[in-house]
């Protein structure tokens, strides 16, 4: 059986990758091209290669997370992922906007969303919109970084599979990644000695390794985050709340905004469906059709 290889990072026409297993005397990365013909592959993709370090094969990837771009298409980060570590806190004052987004994107993708709330050491301002966290149902994490560091259990979601990182600038991901990964600056020192184009290695994902299992996605830099034109059908499965919804709307069309017979403009009025999820609903969907998607 041809032996597979989880690449690390990808820049341009080629990148790293590395032995799937998890071992601290794993290999050090190695460099492979990418061919037109077979695709640009993503870290976190699982590839063969040839005998010449071409990529020959990217293995069926169980989902791709990315991201819009300026003109409403689809942006490719980083595949295969199983969790999305979305970072909020109590300063910067955390986007409701942003977090409902995260979460979207995640369940449209198939992928776990988990809320970290970092720097829980600091008081949390009283126009902090915490409680919208309920409405999302979905797990919760208290981290800080500090002089008295706490990853509340975080490291032993992550033991196994392939986590990402995300969150506005300035709640602490940087802190978080060297908590999770002690060997942080020699991983990242070694992407950019492999590839010879640091910089560059600073700005793109990158697939870091876990040391008790698993890997994390790292985005350094700002992540102003937009979602990309959708059908309202596929922007619906980013609430998976609406599919619980007793009953069925009128049309089969229905947008859930205006149209009579709505059963999720129903279960919203009677508290079924939480205000903030259907606000958020509404945000997302207006935006879509600015984009082109009425």
């Amino acid at each position: 059986m041809t032996q597979a290889f989880r690449v690390l990072i990808a820049l341009g026409n080629h990148g790293l990758a590395t032995d799937e297993a998890s071992r601290p005397d794993a290999p050090k990365p190695f460099e492979i091209r990418f061919r037109r013909k077979v695709g640009r592959p993503l870290p976190g993709d699982l590839v063969t290669v040839d005998a010449h370090g071409a990529v020959s094969a990217i293995v069926e990837r169980k989902n791709v997370f990315g991201r819009g771009g300026n003109k409403g298409g689809f942006q490719p980060v980083a595949a295969n992922l199983d969790t999305l570590l979305i970072v909020i806190a109590p300063a910067p004052a955390p986007s409701v906007d942003l977090l409902h987004r995260y979460v979207a994107a995640a369940h449209i993708h198939g992928i776990r969303p988990v809320v970290i709330v970092n720097k829980s050491d600091l008081p949390v301002p009283e126009t902090a919109p915490f409680s919208h966290l309920a409405d999302m149902d979905v797990t919760v994490f208290h981290t800080r970084c500090g002089s008295d560091p706490s990853l509340d259990g975080l490291g032993e979601l992550m033991e196994g599979g392939i986590h990402l990182l995300a969150g506005q600038s300035g709640v602490g991901k940087s802190s978080l990644a060297n908590a999770l990964l002690p060997d942080l600056s020699l991983q990242t020192d070694r992407l950019s000695t492999s590839t010879g184009k640091g910089r560059h290695t600073t700005t793109s994902a990158r697939l870091l390794r876990q040391p008790r299992g698993g890997w994390l996605v790292d985005t350094p830099g700002v992540w102003e985050y937009g979602l990309w034109k959708m059908p309202a059908t596929e922007l619906e499965r980013g609430f998976p709340e609406f599919a619980a919804a007793p009953g069925s709307c009128r049309f089969r069309n229905c947008t859930h905004d205006h149209e009579p017979g709505c059963r999720i403009r129903a279960a919203a009025a009677e508290g079924g469906i939480p205000e903030s999820r259907y606000e958020a609903w509404l945000s997302l969907l207006s935006e879509q059709q600015r984009l082109g998607n009425s």
